[in-house]
């Protein structure tokens, strides 16, 4: 509380009182007389129930302390920003906090200074100064009155040296020289002052230090982001329910965690359901505005135009290009898709923080999504669709550099570069196969190399489907480039893969070998993992042939591979558990031909296939555990993602407890893309639930992935499962509508061999064929 309200000339008087200032030199300072210095004291003494002049200095710094105003909500994932101001300070004397508008830097500075004990908060508001006024603002906000014959920074150097103050000059950015320029004569004259400066850009002083103030962390569970928009929306009297949370954290994620974007979501939530809201958001940000306050913190367009109108021609058109790529970019990225030369103005843009690091890689960097947006509204079309040409061109060049090792390369630093360029190359695919750019085709296979090798995730995968589902792509691709993309939609969709086989089968030419042994070798993939597996064995064999005569050795491990999946579901389907070491001999001789091609990746994913095969049937758990710890070894050294979840839901089949929490395992796969293991981790999930209908509820989710993906034999598994789960329960009308699925799957003996006893005689009474 600030205490009873006081007069200007009692303010003045009090201000002078803090400075250890004399009554004579008060009455100076304030063109007054003694007597009227004596009188205000005594009224100052009344109102603030202070007995000596040491209580008034007291009283004071507690009003002055008072002053700094911070909101009523929680600080949210600031810990470590305000350790940082506060060790900064403690080596030297002057700290910017730089970051984008509506980052938070000004809450930041104000929760600092208000904790401070040693020091007396002074808090100085630049945002409307001139630079021939900043002085005079420091000596409002001391309550000085200073002659125009002082001079002024004098003055207001020995007033802030008369005790311990931490000045806050806050929204220095308009006035950044005169700032700089200021604060080098103040602790000059007041050499203990400390002073914290916001901006979007460092002044450049001599001694000043910098700190990024970065969004808030919007990913994972207790993001700081989330939770500040929940307090927002909380505030406003609609705290979010626990089914609306995952919009909450949709909507953190989409404005990168900016709080006063988040702050503006709130706002726009007391009109808007949240779902909605965020569905909007992911077309645009145009719901983020608001009546009040006025300023440059109404909207996102007021908070950036703020920045905008101190950059150049220049640095305008350079943040313009920048802003039209799809993702992160490098110097090298930059200078590609603007002019030579322009390295000096991308750092200057840092500077401005209108750019911000990516988390990808070291040298990277992007517009968050909103500073993006505002840019591109002032960007031409014409200039837009030049710089993503550009990208595509670049990108492919870049890629099937790395692609052309890719087979034989899978150290952490390789899929490290993967990571960072399967974003670019993904976003490329997507503008060429829009644009209809002859590059589409080139882009798609190392696209589905990358996945293959390297690991998928969902909007990797999602974007290679659409290249299989184009026919102004597969018109143009080769049996070849068809069978790279089926490779790396195998664990996606099966019939996508199936019509991919049946387009390289009728377009390969039996005279060119690589081609019509590609033809097969898809052919057989897709027969492998299809309801006759059986089907695909010819086609392997002639693709296994092919590939030997022609020292392919890599296509001859794939068949080899394809065969043991194929051999693999015939053993499970015809009940034949013995034949199950055929296809363990099959896999163990894809490992040792992918060896031979150097392809350590691959030789891992046969070795967890062999594993989940010798788990899942019973062939061999003791071996089935050590090739899934293998698994887990390798893949952790290697840092592959998705072969790690591979060894891990081994290991979960197994009910090994070195497999982790199940929810965690189904998480990394629905990233990732692979909706096969997806449908299997959901099985375990059921079968592990004690709650009949709760295990009712998991398989048909696993049900709707089987059939997603076009997996018919886990389609059929599921509805067997479900046929026993609605049994469980006691539900006589969904345990019929259960069997009548399964019945349209697999046929009415399926259903009838299902069929709980006791439910027989019922079910053949209402569904038996005629």
């Amino acid at each position: 509380m600030l205490g009873p309200p006081l007069t200007p000339r009692e303010r003045a008087v009090l201000a002078g009182v803090e400075r250890r200032l004399t009554n004579p030199e008060i009455a100076s300072e304030l063109f007054i007389s003694v007597r009227t210095v004596e009188s205000h004291i005594a009224s100052l003494r009344r109102k603030l129930d202070a007995d000596t002049r040491a209580d008034l200095v007291s009283a004071a710094r507690h009003r002055r302390e008072a002053s700094v105003q911070v909101p009523a909500n929680p600080l949210r994932g600031r810990g470590r920003d305000l350790a940082r101001i506060g060790a900064a300070l403690a080596v030297g004397d002057q700290l910017t906090l730089v970051g984008p508008g509506g980052v938070g830097k000004t809450r930041l500075a104000l929760e600092f200074a208000k904790a401070q004990e040693r020091c007396t908060p002074l808090v100085v508001e630049f945002e409307h100064a001139t630079p021939g006024d900043v002085v005079n603002r420091i000596t409002r906000t001391l309550g000085m009155e200073v002659s125009p014959h002082e001079d002024l920074l004098g003055s207001v150097g020995i007033a802030l040296a008369a005790q311990d103050y931490l000045l806050v000059l806050d929204n220095a950015d308009h006035v950044g020289a005169a700032t700089r320029r200021l604060i080098a004569g103040l602790r000059a004259l007041a050499p203990g002052l400390q002073v914290i400066v916001t901006s979007r850009t460092p002044l450049g002083g001599e001694d000043e230090r910098v700190h990024l103030v970065q969004p808030l962390a919007a990913d994972g569970v207790d993001a700081p982001a989330s939770a500040l928009l929940s307090d927002r929306l909380a505030s406003y009297g609609h705290p979010p329910t626990a089914d609306e949370q995952s919009h909450v954290d949709r909507i953190a994620v989409r404005l990168d965690g900016l709080p006063l974007a988040l702050e503006l979501a709130a706002s726009a939530a007391r009109h808007l359901p949240l779902a909605e809201l965020a569905q909007r958001l992911d077309h645009d940000f145009g719901t983020l505005d608001r009546a009040t306050p006025e300023g440059r913190h109404r909207s996102l367009e007021t908070a950036f135009e703020w920045t905008w109108h101190l950059l150049t021609d220049d640095e305008r058109d350079v943040l313009r290009r920048l802003a039209a790529l799809p993702r992160t970019f490098d110097m090298d990225l930059a200078i590609a898709v603007t002019r030579p030369g322009v390295e000096g103005i991308v750092l200057r843009l840092l500077d401005r923080s209108l750019l911000v690091r990516a988390t990808s890689a070291p040298g990277r960097w992007r517009l968050l999504a909103v500073m993006r947006e505002f840019v591109l509204a002032r960007t031409d079309a014409d200039v837009v669709r030049d710089v993503l040409q550009r990208h595509a061109a670049i990108v492919t060049v870049v890629s099937e550099g790395f692609i052309a090792r890719a087979r034989t390369d899978a150290s952490p630093e390789a899929m490290a570069l993967s990571t960072m360029l399967c974003p670019e190359v993904n976003a490329a695919l997507r503008w060429s196969l829009a644009e209809r750019d002859p590059l589409a085709m080139r882009l798609s296979a190392l696209l589905a190399v990358g996945v293959e090798q390297y690991g998928s995730d969902a909007d990797s995968v999602e974007a290679l489907a659409m290249g299989a589902h184009d026919e102004w792509l597969l018109a143009r691709a080769t049996p070849s480039q068809l069978l790279v993309l089926g490779n790396a939609l195998a664990f996606f969709d099966v019939e996508v893969v199936t019509t991919l086989a049946e387009r390289a089968l009728a377009a390969a030419d039996t005279r060119d070998p690589d081609e019509a042994r590609a033809a097969h070798q898809l052919a057989g993939l897709a027969a492998a993992y299809g309801p006759e597996p059986a089907a695909a064995l010819p086609h392997l064999d002639i693709a296994e042939r092919l590939a030997l005569e022609h020292d392919h050795v890599w296509d001859a491990a794939a068949a080899r591979q394809f065969r043991g999946v194929a051999l693999r579901s015939i053993a499970i389907a015809e009940g034949r558990r013995t034949d199950i070491s055929d296809a363990v001999d099959e896999f163990e001789g894809a490992m040792r031909a992918y060896a031979r091609a150097g392809d350590h990746t691959h030789v891992n994913n046969v070795r967890f296939m062999m594993a989940l095969t010798a788990a899942e049937t019973g062939f061999d758990p003791e071996r089935a555990a050590r090739w899934a710890a293998e698994c887990v070894a390798y893949s952790e050294a290697m840092a592959n993602e998705h072969e790690l979840a591979h060894g891990r839901l081994v290991q979960a089949t197994l009910g090994l407890d070195e497999a982790g929490d199940l929810d965690d395992l189904l998480d990394a796969f629905r990233h990732l893309g692979d909706l096969r293991c997806v449908h299997r981790v959901l099985m375990l999930r059921a079968a592990g639930a004690a709650d009949p209908r709760r295990r009712v509820d998991i398989l048909r989710e696993a049900a709707a992935i089987a059939a997603a993906s076009g997996d018919r034999s886990r389609q059929v598994a599921a509805a067997e499962a479900l046929v026993a789960a609605h049994g469980a329960t006691g539900d006589r009308e969904s345990l019929l509508g259960a069997l009548d699925a399964l019945a349209d799957l697999a046929g009415h003996g399926a259903a009838v061999a299902a069929c709980p006893p006791d439910q027989l005689a019922a079910f053949l009474s209402e569904s038996a064929p005629a």
